[in-house]
């Protein structure tokens, strides 16, 4: 076994070790009460094996005993991908590159034909090709009520001689956890025979992590949230039956949890063709958004304040808006609520959108818009409440929109669809963060059914050869149980949990700071410093990470001392 950094942006294939890692019978894992944190290894096979088991124990410490539950093992899944997989979101499906990817618990979900660089996906019992060109599309592939799902728990992985397999380990750690170092082991099982184990030690931090709050100004939220993260509306479309596609949703919103996406917005609105039975689908939804556990203030929702069409009348309008407002403000229980207008409006959409934010505004909401540097700021600034920008972040515009008292989030910077975990964890995090953004609100969580186009472009979320000018949108991918995970999407998580050490930090030199302890208010600011000159762009993030955790104990201890 070779330990290797989980999140690295090295490409790890079976056909070679990668140069990061370390031959190694031990996995290290440092963590805060309440959070998840990843680890992981490679199995450098010295002969086949037909069944390798793997199981984790129980982890014994100060504070008695972590269950094996909390320890979560999944396989890497290499398939192969458009020819930019790795790098970047535009696709290229004349060429095929071997990545690895899907974390499973049953790798043979997905099956890989390696000389006809070809993936096959089981669908019920039968696989089915998900690597041809759009000229060979038959029907379209319906994620909602295909029979496709990963094993519920870690089924044996096969191993061949000379290929490395990547096994992916995620401990949860409880929020009642006790400081210090707990030891297990990963234990395994070669066709019928014990095969040693990796022993795994978990140091636990003597805090919690708060929600993540602005680098500009810790007070405030830092907001995370997501496009296409809804299967309700489109399941209607297609009749699944509402008690499915609400257990379907829920499930959904327990992994958007889990990988800190906190404000999750709502994606339902209201129209004029039957504006009663939308309200009650809306409060519906806010009903589930509530009961999942996500913050609710502010509410961004997808609420479309701009006229739906020539025909709408004022009066229409109007109505419509007054509708939405009193079902948004009573079902989220305040006024804190965000609506949107044209996506990537241009300029002749513009006066269209100042005129209808106007009366919105009046109805106590505001507006959320995607624009990019140049766009909206000098034509539509005084009506935008909350600028989500296309591309990478820069101080500068977040200087713009906080003048005029805005907010500033960032998608496309990069958008999903790059596999590699380094990307997101950087650019989703103190990227964004550092560059006083007040969040990420990224485009988008899966290549979800479009339903204007669905039938007619024979889409299939699996399919990466699809052609057209981008690769599938995907840090999930959907089946009939909720959706598979990916190591980028795990590099999202980290991403966040960064922001969220960054803002313990700054909330305990602010406290360090204002005590009246010299030595501690210096060594406050010395953590401060270094967190201002860190390079976010280029650092090691896992050093970054172990830094602010030597910081914020520093603080802590010298917050202690007279």
């Amino acid at each position: 076994c070779h330990a290797v950094p989980p999140l690295s942006p090295v490409i790890r294939v079976p056909g070679k070790l990668p140069p990061d890692a370390v031959l190694s019978d031990e996995l290290r894992v440092v963590a805060a009460r309440g959070e998840f944190e990843p680890a992981s290894f490679l199995i450098a096979p010295r002969r086949d094996v037909a069944e390798l088991k793997i199981r984790a124990t129980p982890l014994r410490g100060p504070g008695g005993e972590i269950p094996a539950s909390a320890v979560d093992i999944k396989v890497v899944k290499t398939w192969y991908q458009g020819g930019t997989a790795w790098f970047s979101y535009f696709g290229d499906s004349a060429r095929r590159e071997l990545v690895p990817e899907l974390l499973l618990n049953d790798e043979t979900l997905v099956w890989v034909d390696e000389k006809t660089q070809d993936n096959y996906l089981r669908v019920g019992g039968e696989y089915q090709s998900i690597s041809y060109p759009p000229e060979q599309a038959r029907k379209s592939f319906n994620y909602l009520t295909e029979p496709v799902a990963d094993s519920p728990v870690l089924q044996p992985v096969r191993l061949e001689r000379g290929r490395n397999k990547q096994i992916w380990v995620t401990v949860r750690v409880p929020a009642d956890a006790a400081e210090g170092v707990y030891s297990g082991r990963i234990e395994f099982t070669a066709d019928g025979v014990p095969a040693g184990a990796m022993r795994l030690a978990v140091r636990v931090l003597p805090f919690e992590l708060p929600l993540p709050k602005t680098y500009y100004d810790a007070t405030k939220d830092y907001l995370v949230s997501m496009y296409a993260t809804n299967l309700l509306g489109v399941a209607e479309l297609y009749r699944l039956a509402p008690e499915t596609a609400e257990k379907r949703q829920m499930a959904v919103y327990r992994n958007l949890l889990e990988h800190n996406v906190f404000n999750t917005r709502s994606e339902r609105s209201i129209g004029n063709a039957d504006p009663s039975g939308d309200a009650a689908k809306l409060r519906r939804e806010l009903d589930l958004l509530r009961s999942a556990g996500f913050r609710l203030k502010p509410l961004l929702s997808k609420g479309w304040s701009f006229p739906l069409n020539d025909r709408e009348t004022p009066e229409q309008f109007r109505a419509r808006i007054d509708l939405l407002a009193r079902t948004l403000k009573e079902g989220a229980g305040h006024d804190d609520i965000y609506i949107t207008s044209w996506d990537e409006a241009g300029p002749d959409r513009v006066r269209i959108m100042r005129e209808a934010t106007e009366y919105a505004n009046t109805q106590g909401l505001k507006l959320w818009v995607t624009t990019a540097e140049g766009r909206h700021f000098d034509l539509a600034g005084y009506v935008i409440d909350l600028a989500n920008h296309g591309g990478w972040p820069k101080r500068e515009l977040a200087d713009h929109w906080h003048a005029i008292g805005a907010k500033i989030t960032s998608y496309g910077g990069p958008h999903t669809g790059p596999e590699n975990p380094d990307v997101f964890r950087r650019w989703e995090g103190l990227a964004r963060y550092k560059a006083f953004y007040d969040g990420s609100y990224n485009y988008k969580y899966f290549s979800e059914i479009n339903p204007a186009i669905f039938e007619r472009s024979k889409a299939n979320v699996w399919n990466d050869f699809t052609g057209g000018t981008f690769r599938q949108f995907n840090l999930v991918y959907p089946t009939s149980e909720g959706v598979i995970d990916t190591i980028a999407w795990e590099g999202f998580r980290e991403g966040i949990d960064d922001v969220r050490y960054a803002t313990k930090l700054k909330q305990d030199a602010a406290a360090a700071m204002a005590g009246g302890n010299v030595r501690a208010a210096h060594t406050a600011k010395k953590a401060l410093m270094w967190l201002e000159l860190l390079e976010d762009k280029t650092a090691d993030l896992a050093a970054a990470r172990q830094e602010m955790i030597e910081q914020i104990l520093r603080i802590r201890e010298a917050v202690q001392q007279p």
